[in-house]
């Protein structure tokens, strides 16, 4: 028992820099748009860059499961974060900055696909919605990390730095990985299977549709952190006092990510607290365009949004069979990336053509919206077309 929450650990700590990462270039933005000549669109492009390769890289990461140790595979992760960011730092153009991010974000659809996996099979039947709560903590973690620290590190030391930066922290989860963590033992009868492609028609259809609620949920959340700072500094804040504001929607997910797991654990009711959760969150999102008082918006946001969490992501637990994990979340997370990817880009052209900073969190609350709906049809799913009869 002790052993899996150890390996856990490690796995949290990894991810933080996966957060880090991908906040960097939000963080920047002004910095790009003045030593650059980045529109904001092509800012949303390099934010949506760092997810673009999952779309082609999650579904052969999940079935590569099939051949390859888990371990080896996150620590390849690692290395090409390592090495786009370098690329980043070292970049004095557009393209150049274009392909380091791209190269991020090949190690970070690795992360996310092998990470989840490596979670759900230790803590599998065994306080999962817990245990996918904590290690999902460390995206916000290490977004809000970015937000405090990375602007400020860029206008004392500069943009390379910030890339810099980013480097070791993967660096580091490199060695920590090579050094500390263990396989998941395998549980009788999931032993390991010839590598094969595809998946049965009703598993696709199931983890499709939780694939595509939790690429609403986050691209949601991803639109907050991106957009929401303009609507502080049109608010009065200066830049870094909205990136501060900001980060407290992720510090409030630090706390009840994973309490919030624990409590739907315990308690049950998980399908109608994801429903209630996401409503009042979005509710939440929208307040922070007209409250007086942005800073509670952020952090009702942050507990709302966050308190589900875990449980959202363990559906795709219940959308495949064990047999079936590794490429199964590759396409779940392939869903994911076209989401996350795709939506930074319409909310900044959303920005653009209407020249409000409000259009991207008016978007980002419709797609909380639709995450009802889909969680709703999966449950439907499950009671009339279950995976367990082809």
């Amino acid at each position: 028992m002790q052993m899996r929450w150890i390996m856990l650990g490690v796995l949290f700590i990894v991810r933080l820099s996966m957060g880090y990462q991908f906040q960097s270039v939000a963080s920047v933005s002004s910095t790009l748009v003045s030593e650059f000549g980045f529109s904001y669109a092509q800012v949303g492009t390099l934010i949506g860059l760092f997810l673009l390769p999952g779309i082609i890289i999650a579904i052969p990461s999940g079935l590569m499961t099939r051949a390859v140790s888990d371990k080896y595979l996150l620590m390849l992760g690692a290395a090409a974060m390592v090495t786009g960011a370098i690329v980043m730092a070292l970049a004095g153009s557009h393209s150049s900055l274009y392909t380091g991010r791209l190269i991020t974000g090949i190690g970070g659809a690795i992360f996310n696909v092998i990470l989840t996996k490596m979670v759900t099979e230790w803590f599998f039947e065994k306080e999962i919605v817990t245990a996918l709560a904590i290690m999902l903590s460390a995206w916000p973690m290490g977004l809000a990390m970015g937000l405090v620290s990375q602007g400020l590190m860029a206008e004392t030391y500069g943009f390379v730095v910030v890339m810099y930066a980013m480097a070791a922290f993967a660096l580091f989860g490199l060695v920590l990985l090579a050094l500390f963590y263990r396989e998941a033992p395998v549980p009788d009868g999931h032993g390991a299977v010839s590598f094969r492609i595809g998946l049965p028609k009703r598993q696709f259809v199931h983890m499709s549709t939780v694939g595509i609620a939790w690429a609403l949920h986050n691209a949601s959340t991803i639109l907050v952190i991106s957009f929401a700072p303009a609507i502080l500094i049109e608010k009065g804040y200066t830049a870094f006092e909205a990136l501060s504001v900001t980060s407290l929607f992720m510090w409030a997910a630090l706390v009840a990510g994973p309490l919030g797991g624990r409590v739907m654990e315990v308690l049950g009711h998980i399908t109608s607290t994801i429903m209630v959760m996401t409503a009042v969150g979005a509710a939440a999102l929208v307040s922070i365009i007209y409250a007086d008082m942005p800073e509670i918006s952020f952090l009702a946001l942050g507990l709302f949004l966050s308190i589900p969490i875990g449980a959202l992501m363990s559906l795709s637990s219940e959308a495949v069979n064990a047999a079936n994990r590794g490429p199964g979340l590759g396409i779940f997370f392939t869903w994911y990336y076209l989401g996350m990817t795709l939506a930074p880009i319409l909310a900044g052209w959303t920005l653009d053509i209407t020249g409000s900073v409000d259009a991207p969190l008016i978007m980002a609350a419709v797609m909380l919206m639709m995450v009802i709906l889909l969680v709703g049809l999966f449950r439907l799913l499950q009671k009339f077309w279950p995976i367990n009869v082809e």
